[in-house]
């Protein structure tokens, strides 16, 4: 019973500390993205999708819902109040569904995928956390786009405040589709030189 009640402290303690950082990553710009505007305007790589990741790994897929929950949540709110609401990137994460469903699946199913692989060595993982940092990244990429384009071409979504135009269109997926490929890439990096150590620590203290 004791061994409950601290795992289930441990587990709620670890899940305030991962919400504090994606919300200090949010706020913060330079902590949460990579800009990348060098090579297309508006572009940037987001860091905070390893951030919910790593935490879901950690956490389980459950813990790792609710990370990408926050996220998307004040992503939402941000696009809404924030001074880069009227960006190509803000307009997109004002529609809520775009913002919040893409992000919780994340979570939900890097939580699921390393639970597959979580009785393997810290060795043979490493490989497994260098394609799950490049799957987080293309899934919240893939439903982001495809939320987008649901809401262009099947629910013609105005409150966003996107134009109704081929043009508008294809800027948006095309910024979308580049930094996803360059968030598959620093995913398939960031993931496991940031979640070996952490998942490493976490794992010795729970013998």
């Amino acid at each position: 019973m004791q061994k409950t009640r601290t795992g289930n402290s441990r587990s709620l303690v670890l899940t305030a500390l991962f919400t504090a950082i994606i919300l200090v990553q949010s706020v913060i710009p330079w902590l949460g993205t990579l800009p990348i505007g060098a090579f297309v305007i508006g572009a940037a790589v987001t860091i905070i999708t390893f951030t919910v990741a790593i935490g879901a790994m950690v956490l389980g897929p459950r813990a790792g819902a609710w990370l990408g929950f926050v996220w998307g949540a004040y992503s939402l709110w941000n696009a809404w109040t924030g001074p880069m609401g009227a960006s190509i990137g803000g307009l997109i994460f004002r529609n809520p569904i775009t913002a919040i469903v893409p992000r919780m699946l994340v979570g939900l199913l890097i939580g699921y995928f390393y639970l597959l692989i979580k009785h393997r060595s810290m060795k043979q993982q490493a490989i497994w956390l260098s394609l799950f940092g490049g799957l987080a990244a293309f899934i919240n990429t893939f439903f982001v786009l495809l939320s987008t384009w649901i809401g262009f071409t099947v629910m013609h979504t105005s409150f966003t405040g996107i134009p109704k135009s081929g043009l508008a269109n294809w800027l948006v997926i095309s910024i979308a589709g580049f930094n996803g490929i360059f968030e598959i890439i620093t995913g398939a990096i960031l993931v496991p030189l940031i979640g070996i150590p952490v998942l490493t620590v976490y794992q010795r203290n729970i013998k």
